[in-house]
């Protein structure tokens, strides 16, 4: 079964590029991943389209953020999203991390599934939610340079992304992106400063 095809959001435009990603880690540079949908990483960040967790390499975690090419916000406002999720992801811990990566071990059809994970699946059960935030929190925190960040789009992006991904990576801040059209996955990789 293809990921998310039984889910009502089985064949959005988003979906239809997560599922080419998730089909393809390797094409991203992390074959072998296992994937995570629609899950948060930190209380106060919004739900992540897609995390990748690679199964070996510097790379720990993978954010990706999905939009259709004609959405109005694929140009900025996807890269603003994209930076919270960042933001939240320097706050998980190791034990977090291990938890991400043992629900999608034990559960992968709700781990590539379109319905939202919450933290408390993602910890086994701790509640109340700040008891299961905690969890996620503790144990030594994931560095910046183990999380990379991509945007997947289904078309060209407009002209003034690859300006935004530029003027990131001149900051330091890395940021891949992929466009899955007809159901083929290319791969741009992070911008050169």
């Amino acid at each position: 079964m293809t990921p998310g095809s039984s889910d009502p959001l089985g064949d959005s435009r988003e979906v239809l590029i997560e599922n080419a990603i998730i089909a393809n880690p390797g094409k991203l540079g992390f074959p072998g991943a296992l994937a995570i949908r629609r899950c948060r990483v930190a209380e106060p960040c919004g739900l992540i389209d897609l995390i990748l967790l690679p199964a070996t390499g510097p790379t720990r975690l993978v954010l990706i953020e999905a939009k259709a090419s004609s959405s109005r916000d694929s140009a900025s406002k996807v890269v603003g999203q994209l930076l919270m999720y960042y933001g939240g992801a320097l706050m998980l811990g190791a034990d977090g991390l291990q938890m991400l990566r043992d629900f999608a071990t034990r559960y992968p059809e709700k781990a590539t599934g379109t319905t939202k994970v919450s933290a408390k699946a993602l910890t086994g059960g701790l509640t109340p939610p700040s008891k299961a935030w905690d969890a996620m929190y503790s144990g030594t925190r994931v560095a910046p340079d183990e999380i990379q960040l991509f945007i997947g789009l289904d078309g060209e992006p407009h002209r003034a992304f690859e300006h935004t991904l530029q003027a990131l990576s001149r900051h330091g801040l890395k940021v891949g992106y992929c466009i899955v059209k007809n159901g083929k996955l290319s791969v741009e990789p992070p911008a050169a400063a």
